[in-house]
């Protein structure tokens, strides 16, 4: 059978002291791999760098990373602990010579060094879709494209906080494979607009939409 490049990554996941997921028994860690995995269409042709904001346990970003050589990456994670975990996952899975993890919340991140930097977003659990659209959006350069591995997504929501930070949906599907599983694309279409990022924190407490999945 042929060696999965994503193996040192589930390792690491399943012989942690600290649960990093909530069931690390390797049917589990097998789903979350092909979840990560099955944007990987979404993004053919995309060119980064990537960014996979509130990175966690290493989904989506990792395996996305690992079977795209091609793209330089940060994993963004405001769990300092967290991060412990990644920068190993990094180093165990052969890519500390394109990947960065990186302790920073979302917002304070866009408002430095990694305002408009990236290409790609990628971005699973970490908030309803309008919050996360403010999260990750800022990051983004005109052009780039950011993907939500969601659950449920109203698209009126999505589409609303879209055009409020400067970007478009381009695609909501249903993952193959998975129940209540969603891909929520949303293209840059614009530089963000001023006043954005807002203050860490504010999204999640004031999401500039209602709703949204």
């Amino acid at each position: 059978m042929k060696h999965d490049p994503a193996a040192p990554l589930l390792d690491l996941i399943a012989g942690a002291r600290r649960r990093l997921v909530a069931d690390p028994a390797p049917a589990a860690l097998a789903e979350h791999l092909a979840d990560a995995r099955s944007s990987l269409d979404l993004l053919a042709g995309e060119t980064g760098p990537l960014v996979d904001v509130g990175s966690g346990a290493g989904f989506p970003g990792i395996p996305i990373l690992l079977d795209r050589p091609d793209l330089t990456g940060v994993l963004l994670e405001s769990r300092a602990t967290r991060c412990g975990h990644l920068a190993a996952a990094v180093a165990a899975c052969g890519l500390a010579d394109r990947v960065t993890v990186v302790n920073a919340r979302a917002e304070a991140h866009a408002a430095g060094d990694g305002r408009e930097a990236f290409g790609i977003a990628v971005a699973r659990a970490l908030a309803p879709p309008p919050v996360a659209i403010e999260l990750c959006l800022p990051l983004l350069r005109p052009g780039g494209l950011l993907v939500l591995h969601a659950g449920a997504v109203d698209r009126a929501g999505a589409e609303a906080a879209a055009a409020a930070l400067g970007g478009a949906v381009e695609a909501l599907r249903p993952v193959a494979g998975f129940e209540r599983r969603s891909h929520l694309a949303v293209r840059k279409t614009g530089p963000t607009p001023a006043g954005f990022p807002r203050r860490v924190g504010l999204a999640a407490r004031e999401p500039i939409v209602r709703g949204g999945g």
